[in-house]
Order: C-alpha cells, then structure tokens, then sequence
C-alpha cells in the first residue's frame, strides 16, 4: 500500500478549533475537485522533502511512519499530526493505517483535514482519528447541495472531536449563510468556524451572520487563517 505525498513540514495549525497548535503536516497529493479559492499544490511529485531530505514518492506505510519518527521524534514536544492534503480521503486505506501505525509509535494526537466531500468512511474513521476538522464546501449549488449527506454522517461520530469551517466568499455570502445556518439547524449541530476569503468582511455581513447563526441556535465564531498572517507554512 503507497501514496504520494506533497510535502510534511512543522508548523503551527493555522485554521479553526485549535489554531495556535503545534502539528507535524503531512499532506497527502491529489484531490478530485477543483475549488476556486484553493492554493495548495495537489500535484504529485517524483519526491517529497522533509526537513531538507528528500524522500521518493510513491512511499508505503511502514516506510513513512519511520520517516516521520526519524524526523520528528515520538510526538513529545506537538500537539498532533495533521494529515491532510489536497483531499487525503482519496487514499482512505493508505490514511487509515498510517494512522493507526502513527498511533502505535507516538504520543501526539491525530488530525484529520477533509474536504466533507467524501463522507463514507467517517463512521469507521471515528475513534482512529482524536479530531476531524471538516471543511463546508460552498462553490457550487451541486456542492451545497451535499450539505445534509455531510451532516448525517457526522452525527454518526461518537468519539472523534469534529469541527466544521466555512471560507465565506463575497459575492453570495448572504445566501450561503441563510443555506447553511438552516442545514445545521436542522441537523442540531451547534457550532460552525467561519472564514472570511482573505480575510475580509463588512460590517454589514458581519451582523448579518451572527444574528442568523446565532437565532438558529449556533455559534458562529470568526476566525481569519493565521498562518497567512503570520507568513507560516
């Protein structure tokens, strides 16, 4: 079993519930859709570098794993390991034992990132992974569309700290947030991490947002990507 991946680097989580987090990224390459607002690199490479070293892609399992431990130790001094791509889901297998080798070898939590596009295997996935950070697609009708088969299969966690964020755009913002405050209503999820395309929003969207979220008995909490900020990884 091999994939390929883009690039694992040290940083801090940039984004969402715990941003602030000291995580060991491990991005998986590839992703079946084509989000206007994406800026990451999906492509695979003949190679990945990992503090300075180069490592051959495709690369199994057991072969990562080592690779990780060698360059970061045992997960003593972070908070997780993110894996995330691209989509990692694509490469569910490959995803779910790493994390269970991971699990076996180090002492830091695991993070999952995910589109929400590929749902199927989050019930199995729960208790693997200590957290999923899920992302509400919004760029096309036939994406929000996918909003309550997304919802239904989250309810199904037991185990799994799971968060939802939404890259709140310009130009339909308004109708995004009447959309998706009454999906999560109506599925009795609470909370939602909103993030503002570069990090920009009026006034008026603003208010807006919170008294929808908020009349629909959710807290909607406001925060931009740090790392852009920052000019972190």
């Amino acid at each position: 079993m091999q994939a390929n991946i883009s690039e694992i680097f040290y940083s801090a989580q940039g984004e969402g519930k715990y941003i602030g987090a000291a995580q060991v990224f491990i991005r998986l390459s590839g992703c079946p859709f084509d989000c206007p607002y994406c800026d990451t690199d999906t492509q695979a490479k003949e190679y990945f570098t990992v503090n300075g070293n180069n490592y051959n892609n495709p690369v199994s399992v057991d072969d990562l794993v080592d690779i990780i431990i060698r360059e970061f130790g045992d997960g003593s001094n972070f908070h997780s390991y993110s894996i995330t791509g691209g989509e990692p889901l694509m490469e569910y297998e490959f995803v779910k034992n790493l994390a269970l080798k991971l699990k076996e070898r180090s002492k830091a939590k695991l993070f999952l990132e995910t589109s929400g596009l590929i749902t199927k295997h989050f019930k199995e996935l729960d208790n693997i992974f200590h957290i999923m950070s899920i992302d509400i697609k919004t760029h096309s009708e036939q994406v929000l569309n996918h909003l309550s088969s997304l919802c239904e299969s989250v309810c199904e966690l037991k185990e799994t700290d799971y968060y939802f964020k939404l890259l709140l755009p310009y130009g339909n913002a308004y109708y995004i947030i009447d959309y998706t405050a009454k999906i999560l209503s109506k599925y009795n999820i609470k909370n939602i991490i909103i993030q503002p395309v570069d990090s920009i929003i009026s006034k008026e969207i603003l208010d807006y947002l919170y008294n929808t979220y908020y009349i629909n008995g959710i807290e909607a909490r406001i925060i931009p990507q740090t790392h852009k900020i920052l000019s972190i990884p």
